[in-house]
């Protein structure tokens, strides 16, 4: 029997489109929601040049960008693309931040106080700074903002099993459209080539952070995630109840809702895989460096002990002493997020340590192997608590000598009564010019052990 070339093209044709739609009905699952989100064929994205500023040598461009159509709203962002007179890189530094919108338009700002420190990290690294605004676009309905926004979201998804619902998903969203919007400019006006990005923000752009590295982009080179403490969602919360009594009051719109008391449920077990960052712990392998405020009133002390080493990767630590959730106004966290931006597209090694806590019936002792390259001086901080909420604490230092390096070592009697918290900055020079520290984890413990 003969068949037809012509045939066997349409068959093959045939089986390739039956192949490829049982591929694309796939089911959705809390582990490939947000992967699905980002690749839902939404057509709304688009930018615009609006106009642009001077700050020194630094020339920033203002952008509107529509990064998408999630659920009823159009999302719009004010998006600045920094570009100092002399660009030697092809990384870019990207930078989340909030805002708000007023009938899907950004509430456009003239001025604003990130582009003077964002344009001095671009002309002190000769390298493109971007500064995405309105991540969320908000208020939502009605007048949703924020914590209570993200909340309402996830309350959403457990009445109706909805995987579109999560505010993350288009908050990371929005960082990828920056992503491509930033490379397309920059070729355009500057006929400049971004093949690489530094992605960083606060809080729920911390979070956003986090999650850009976890969707298999490769423009994601590292992240600095700040003051978003909180990865492995069941363990960290508890672990706040736990050593509180009760959860912060930071995090009232999300106990009025039910979702940190419910983690062990079939809902609150599936919101933990779409949006909690340690579910995607495996993918998280690009250098990181994670700021957090000592007394950030968000979280316990050392929430971290749930996970920074289950994380993969090069992971540093950044503590900004006797700072809360602002991380006392950013200075301290700018200088060593500039260090990281620089080390990172320069291709240079990170100064990477390792530490270990060591016990007697006395004390403590913290032992860390340092990178010694560049390395100025070593700080032990410390407080101590007749409980432990560290939160309203004035942190001590005292300078560690450097006499047996590479290791570096920090000892601390128990206290009498009480409490204490503890941790070791090493300060580096920054290739770029300048110091930045980096840190241990903080530990905590009490009249016999660590904790």
């Amino acid at each position: 029997m003969h068949i037809s070339p012509q045939k066997i093209g349409l068959f093959l044709a045939f089986c390739i489109a039956t192949l490829a739609s049982s591929f694309a009905q796939s089911p959705i699952t809390p582990q490939t929601a947000l992967k699905s989100y980002l690749a839902n064929k939404d057509k709304t994205y688009q930018w615009e040049l609006k106009d642009s500023t001077t700050l020194g040598s630094v020339k920033a461009y203002h952008l509107l960008l529509t990064s998408q159509k999630w659920r009823e709203y159009t999302w719009r962002h004010q998006l600045t693309v920094f570009i100092p007179s002399e660009t030697k890189y092809d990384g870019a530094l990207l930078f989340i931040t909030g805002g708000s919108n007023k009938a899907e338009q950004p509430n456009w700002s003239q001025a604003d106080g990130l582009w003077a420190p964002l344009a001095g990290i671009a002309d002190k690294n000769k390298g493109i700074v971007a500064l995405i605004k309105q991540v969320p676009n908000q208020p939502l309905y009605g007048d949703l903002t924020e914590d209570a926004l993200i909340s309402y979201t996830l309350h959403q998804f457990k009445k109706d099993k909805d995987y579109s619902w999560p505010l993350l998903f288009p908050m990371v969203k929005s960082a990828v459209k920056a992503m491509d919007a930033v490379q397309e400019f920059s070729k355009q006006k500057a006929k400049i080539g971004v093949n690489s990005f530094v992605v960083t923000g606060a809080s729920k752009r911390g979070w956003t952070t986090w999650l850009s590295a976890a969707i298999d982009d490769p423009r994601v080179k590292a992240i600095a995630p700040m003051v978003i403490d909180m990865l492995n969602m069941p363990a960290t919360l508890n672990y706040q109840f736990q050593t509180y009594g009760e959860y912060s009051d930071q995090i009232e719109d999300y106990v009025k809702l039910g979702i940190p008391q419910n983690t062990d449920t079939e809902d609150g077990k599936a919101i933990t895989a779409l949006i909690d960052p340690y579910s995607y712990r495996s993918k998280l392998n690009v250098p990181k460096m994670i700021f957090i405020g000592t007394n950030d009133e968000y979280w316990t002390v050392d929430a971290i002990k749930h996970y920074y080493d289950q994380i993969p990767g090069k992971n540093m630590l950044h503590y900004v002493p006797n700072a809360g959730h602002n991380l006392g106004g950013g200075k301290q966290a700018f200088e060593a997020l500039s260090a990281f931006f620089g080390t990172t597209i320069m291709n240079k090694e990170y100064p990477f340590c390792t530490w270990k806590v060591n016990t007697s019936k006395d004390g403590v002792e913290l032992s860390v192997n340092a990178v010694t390259t560049d390395l100025v001086e070593a700080t032990l901080w410390f407080t101590t608590s007749s409980d432990r909420d560290f939160r309203n604490n004035l942190w001590l230092s005292r300078n560690i000598k450097l006499n047996s390096l590479p290791t570096v070592k920090a000892a601390l009697p128990y206290p009498k009564k009480g409490f204490q918290a503890f941790y070791l900055d090493l300060k580096y020079k920054d290739p770029n010019g300048g110091t930045y520290t980096t840190s241990t984890r903080v530990y905590v413990s009490d009249g016999e052990k660590v904790l």
